[in-house]
Protein backbone atom coordinates (compact mmCIF):
# COMPACT_ATOMS: atom_id res chain seq x y z
CA UNK A 1 0.00 0.00 0.00
CA UNK A 2 1.50 3.39 -1.07
CA UNK A 3 1.66 6.26 1.43
CA UNK A 4 -0.31 9.50 1.06
CA UNK A 5 1.31 12.14 -0.11
CA UNK A 6 -0.08 15.75 0.06
CA UNK A 7 1.08 18.86 -1.22
CA UNK A 8 2.85 22.14 0.85
CA UNK A 9 -0.44 23.69 0.20
CA UNK A 10 -2.13 20.77 1.77
CA UNK A 11 -0.24 20.23 4.69
CA UNK A 12 -0.35 24.50 5.18
CA UNK A 13 -4.48 24.47 5.39
CA UNK A 14 -4.32 21.30 8.05
CA UNK A 15 -1.83 22.85 10.14
CA UNK A 16 -3.42 26.43 9.84
CA UNK A 17 0.09 28.13 8.44
CA UNK A 18 0.88 29.69 5.18
CA UNK A 19 2.88 27.55 2.56
CA UNK A 20 5.79 29.24 3.30
CA UNK A 21 5.85 28.61 6.55
CA UNK A 22 5.78 24.46 5.65
CA UNK A 23 8.70 25.22 2.73
CA UNK A 24 11.29 26.99 5.51
CA UNK A 25 10.33 23.49 7.42
CA UNK A 26 11.14 21.28 4.80
CA UNK A 27 14.37 23.09 3.89
CA UNK A 28 15.46 23.20 7.66
CA UNK A 29 15.04 19.36 7.89
CA UNK A 30 12.25 19.64 10.26
CA UNK A 31 9.94 18.03 7.86
CA UNK A 32 10.56 15.62 5.28
CA UNK A 33 9.45 16.03 1.47
CA UNK A 34 10.31 14.49 -2.08
CA UNK A 35 10.40 16.78 -4.57
CA UNK A 36 8.66 15.72 -7.93
CA UNK A 37 9.14 18.27 -10.72
CA UNK A 38 8.83 21.86 -9.64
CA UNK A 39 6.59 20.80 -6.39
CA UNK A 40 6.83 19.89 -2.72
CA UNK A 41 5.07 16.39 -1.28
CA UNK A 42 4.97 15.25 2.08
CA UNK A 43 4.26 11.78 3.27
CA UNK A 44 1.22 11.39 5.76
CA UNK A 45 3.71 9.49 8.09
CA UNK A 46 6.45 12.51 8.27
CA UNK A 47 3.64 14.51 8.94
CA UNK A 48 2.28 12.49 11.74
CA UNK A 49 5.96 12.27 13.22
CA UNK A 50 6.08 16.12 13.43
CA UNK A 51 3.53 16.67 15.16
CA UNK A 52 4.33 14.03 17.79
CA UNK A 53 7.44 15.85 18.37
CA UNK A 54 5.68 19.35 18.26
CA UNK A 55 3.65 17.78 21.46
CA UNK A 56 6.27 15.49 23.36
CA UNK A 57 8.18 19.14 23.78
CA UNK A 58 6.72 21.12 26.58
CA UNK A 59 6.40 24.12 26.20
CA UNK A 60 5.03 26.54 29.34
CA UNK A 61 6.10 29.29 31.30
CA UNK A 62 8.02 27.74 33.85
CA UNK A 63 10.59 26.07 31.22
CA UNK A 64 11.02 29.71 29.56
CA UNK A 65 11.52 31.21 33.13
CA UNK A 66 14.13 28.84 33.75
CA UNK A 67 15.71 29.54 30.45
CA UNK A 68 15.41 33.48 31.12
CA UNK A 69 16.84 33.11 34.37
CA UNK A 70 19.70 31.08 33.45
CA UNK A 71 20.68 33.42 30.21
CA UNK A 72 20.03 36.62 33.19
CA UNK A 73 23.17 35.25 35.55
CA UNK A 74 25.15 34.37 32.15
CA UNK A 75 25.22 38.09 31.30
CA UNK A 76 26.12 38.69 34.90
CA UNK A 77 28.97 36.46 34.91
CA UNK A 78 30.37 37.85 32.14
CA UNK A 79 29.50 41.44 32.66
CA UNK A 80 30.53 41.48 36.44
CA UNK A 81 27.42 44.10 37.10
CA UNK A 82 24.16 43.18 38.24
CA UNK A 83 20.82 44.14 37.22
CA UNK A 84 17.41 43.37 37.51
CA UNK A 85 15.86 42.90 33.36
CA UNK A 86 12.33 43.11 34.56
CA UNK A 87 12.82 46.50 36.30
CA UNK A 88 15.36 47.61 33.68
CA UNK A 89 12.40 46.66 31.34
CA UNK A 90 9.90 48.77 33.50
CA UNK A 91 12.33 51.96 33.69
CA UNK A 92 12.59 51.94 29.87
CA UNK A 93 8.49 51.88 29.40
CA UNK A 94 8.21 54.82 31.86
CA UNK A 95 11.35 56.79 31.59
CA UNK A 96 10.79 60.12 28.65
CA UNK A 97 13.50 60.92 26.71
CA UNK A 98 14.40 64.24 25.77
CA UNK A 99 16.63 65.62 22.62
CA UNK A 100 20.04 65.81 25.10
CA UNK A 101 19.46 61.81 25.86
CA UNK A 102 20.11 61.29 22.50
CA UNK A 103 23.39 62.74 21.86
Amino acid sequence: MEEEMLTVRDVAAEYGRNPETIRRWVWSGRLNAKKIGNQLFIGRKDLLNLKRARKSKPKNSHDFLECAQAFQEKIRARTKTDFDIPLLIEESRTRSFSDEDLY
